[in-house]
């Protein structure tokens, strides 16, 4: 019989020793060569005829290190059942002493999902504000509307550069003496700090503020490490900018031509139109506020500790995404690099949040008996491939290539089990 202890070595890891008789080690070793010598083909015996003495001689090695991983998995895979674990990443293996005419010893580390004791979350109280549009939010968002519709109109020469302007300008790159690009009647848009595979030091419309027509700005910066000259990526430049023509977008007036260019009968049907849509926006964001209070009600309630590994593989997954978008909005490397430490510190609380959430919304479900039907899968892929307009075969050959089925089954898992304690918790209407 299989000797197992286990002991606890941190929050939510577990230490197993685990001792297989000599018996069993050896009844394993036997199954071995009984396999190998029914397969064996070796020149001058028959199939299944080859001595035991030849085939240790020339598949020795072979078949202990076969035997020894296979009683190593099977094993460790049987302790983990019979001790109620619940493990989470790939167990590691230590100090394995494995000999024919002994038993083997071995031990194994591992993280386990955390133990801790459900609450009554009937008692919970959330607040839900209001998703109806206000005159201000709706003023804004027929205002936004408008600007997408914008027309560029030429400015006249007296006009100064203002943020979000086209100019057409002639456009000179230098770096170390040389030019990198020379462009005549270049457009560049007046916004941000990227622009022609250049990183600017200054927002360019900070950097061309005042400028007109006529008017020549130096502007420094860098260029990208993506350039399509390996030779002159990340080194520092300077960029001639003279202005040639400026363009400015202007909105179009909300009213009755407005809305018949998008199909509208009139400004009321545009309004009442623009209004359904920010009331069901702003819907879902207040549900996903509720939400996120629920979740916060939870992670307050049901407190324990977070297997580590998980932790922090969680928590790079989530700083690299805030790096990656930080960088998309143009933010410089250095100040990225200045605030590594607090976007370390955000991460971990993140993923700490996100994770115990997890564990508590499994729990829940497990203890409630929700689960996710086939029919109800088969159904979500269906909507994702209508929303993407590929087939649904193609749908579930993509998800099966990225192995992210699963994902999506706990997904729409925690989807019902957060749908379950809302109908059973206070939720009070702010007025």
């Amino acid at each position: 019989m299989v000797n197992v202890t286990v002991e606890d070595v941190g929050p939510c890891k577990k230490h197993l020793k685990i001792i297989i008789p000599q018996a069993d080690v050896q009844a394993k070793v036997e199954e071995g060569y009984a396999k190998l010598g029914a397969s064996a083909v070796i020149s001058g015996f028959r199939k299944g005829h080859v001595p035991r003495k030849l085939l240790v001689r020339r598949f020795g090695e072979e078949v202990l290190e076969e035997v020894k991983q296979n009683l190593l998995a099977d094993a460790s895979e049987k302790a983990i059942e019979e001790k109620g674990l619940k493990p989470i990443g790939e167990p590691s293996f230590d100090n394995v002493a494995f000999e024919e005419n002994k038993d083997c010893e071995f031990e194994v580390t591992l993280e386990v999902e955390p133990e801790f004791d459900l609450v009554d979350t009937k008692g919970i109280s959330l607040t839900k504000k209001s998703a109806a549009v206000t005159a201000d939010e709706l003023a804004k968002g027929l205002e936004n509307l408008s600007r997408q519709r914008a027309k560029l109109e030429l400015m006249d020469q007296k006009t100064a550069i203002d943020a979000g302007d086209l100019i057409v300008c002639d456009w000179e790159v230098k770096a170390e003496s040389e030019t990198v690009a020379d462009q005549k009647d270049a457009e560049l848009f007046v916004f941000g700090k990227r622009s022609g595979g250049l990183e600017f030091e200054q927002d360019l419309a900070e950097a061309l503020k005042g400028a007109k027509f006529g008017d020549a700005r130096e502007l420094k910066g860098k260029v990208l490490d993506n350039y399509p000259i390996e030779k002159w990526r990340g080194k520092d430049a300077t960029v001639t900018v003279k202005v040639k023509e400026i363009r400015r977008p202007v909105p179009p007036a909300v009213n009755e031509e407005f809305a018949k260019s998008l199909d509208f009968d009139s400004v009321e049907a545009l309004n009442k139109a623009v209004e359904q849509s920010m009331a069901a926006n702003k819907e879902r964001e207040v549900q996903l506020e509720v939400e996120q209070q629920l979740f916060d009600k939870l992670v307050e309630l049901m407190p324990f500790e977070l297997p580590q590994g998980v932790l922090k593989a969680q928590a790079r997954n989530i700083m690299m995404r805030q790096q990656y978008r930080l960088r998309q909005r143009g933010i410089p490397e250095e100040e990225i690099e200045k605030h590594l430490e607090e976007l370390r510190n955000a991460s971990e609380e993140a993923a700490g949040r996100n994770l115990k959430t997890y564990f508590i919304l499994k729990k829940i479900g497990e203890k409630e008996k929700i689960f996710v039907t086939e029919t109800e899968v088969d159904a979500r892929i269906a909507a994702l491939a209508a929303q993407h307009r590929v087939s649904v075969e193609k749908m579930r050959a993509q998800m099966e290539e990225e192995n992210s089925l699963s994902e999506l089954r706990a997904g729409m898992r925690e989807d019902k089990v957060t749908e379950f304690l809302l109908k059973n918790v206070n939720v009070k209407q702010e007025k």
